[in-house]
């Protein structure tokens, strides 16, 4: 009996000691999948952190590029703004309105202006009518700048153009750029019935284009190769969307239109003068001076067909005189 209760005391504890072990294990098990679950949580939050990272190091790189293009943009506009301003300068200049420069930010100061400016009188208070003794002294000093105004603009009413200007040079045919052109090459208008479009050859690196209204007066196939008297100092001006860089000069009159002819032996680009009339022609004819509309009534021809300034014959010097076909005593335009 007491064998058998040993037996059945010893198989317990044997089955006991085997529940302990495998628990120890679960336990062992279990410690193990806690850590590495923790690990897991680590690795996950730190992916997390590096998703966040890139994506605000990809939105500044896009941005960064942006404000790359932007700066590149706007360095273009400013270069285009700055040519568009020196060409309406330009313009403007050519046009005869005057530039003054203005002064760099450096060159001015306080004290030029405190030195222009009147300085303030001092007031002495007195026990009568301060405020009627500082009215009065503002009311004399407004009567002074007024009458000191008025001065200024008779001296300058009174001043004489300047030597060379342009305004002291006398209205006369000197003015004018005319010189000998051969028509390379002339067509009709695609816009317009009555004009042609020329190339014509003046003696420069390239031929101009010039527009005119003779395809009523003059067949197509007499404008190829024919030597012409043209102006060449007119402001281009744009003719039914073609612009026109000079002007064919003609024998004119209501019925009846002919082309000045030159010489016989003048070159394309050779100066047609007049004697007694000296002097460089304008770089281009101010319209708003009508320079062109004062000299042009007393351009003709003479009894002879000669084309002549106030008498004076259109001349291009050592070759001979320029004339129209037939036309006399015309007007020339």
């Amino acid at each position: 009996m007491e064998t058998c209760s040993l037996i059945t005391a010893a198989m317990s504890i044997g089955f006991l000691a085997r529940s302990l072990v495998k628990m120890a294990a679960n336990n062992a098990v279990l410690n193990r999948l806690e850590q590495k679950g923790a690990e897991a949580d680590q690795v996950i939050e730190y992916l997390k952190q590096q998703v966040a990272l890139l994506k605000e190091k990809a939105i500044l790189q896009a941005s960064l590029r942006e404000e790359k293009k932007l700066r590149v943009e706007n360095a273009k506009l400013k270069k285009e703004i700055e040519g568009l301003k020196q060409e309406l300068i330009q313009a403007e200049i050519q046009n005869g309105v005057k530039h003054i420069p203005v002064p760099s930010s450096g060159t001015i100061s306080t004290a030029s202006f405190s030195e222009d400016l009147p300085q303030p009188t001092p007031v002495t208070s007195s026990s009568s009518g301060p405020k009627d003794q500082i009215k009065g002294e503002s009311e004399e000093k407004k009567k002074k700048e007024k009458a000191e105004k008025k001065g200024q603009k008779r001296e300058k009413k009174q001043q004489p153009p300047a030597a060379g200007s342009d305004d002291s040079r006398s209205m006369d045919v000197s003015r004018l750029d005319l010189r000998v052109g051969c028509i390379i090459s002339a067509k009709n208008h695609p816009d317009a019935d009555s004009l042609y479009v020329e190339e014509v050859e003046v003696g420069e690196a390239n031929p101009r284009t010039v527009v005119s209204g003779l395809v009523k007066h003059v067949p197509l196939e007499q404008m190829q190769n024919r030597m012409v008297v043209l102006l060449c100092n007119l402001k281009p001006a744009k003719m039914r969307g073609v612009v026109s860089q000079a002007m064919v000069m003609c024998a004119s009159s209501p019925e009846k239109v002919e082309i000045l002819a030159p010489p016989s032996g003048a070159v394309p680009g050779e100066r047609i003068t007049f004697e007694g009339f000296p002097g460089e022609p304008e770089k281009e004819l101010n319209p708003k001076k009508k320079i062109w509309e004062q000299i042009q009534p007393d351009l003709h021809t003479n009894d002879q067909c000669i084309a002549t300034y106030k008498g004076v014959p259109f001349e291009v010097k050592g070759k001979g005189v320029c004339r129209a076909q037939t036309m006399a005593s015309s007007g020339i335009k």
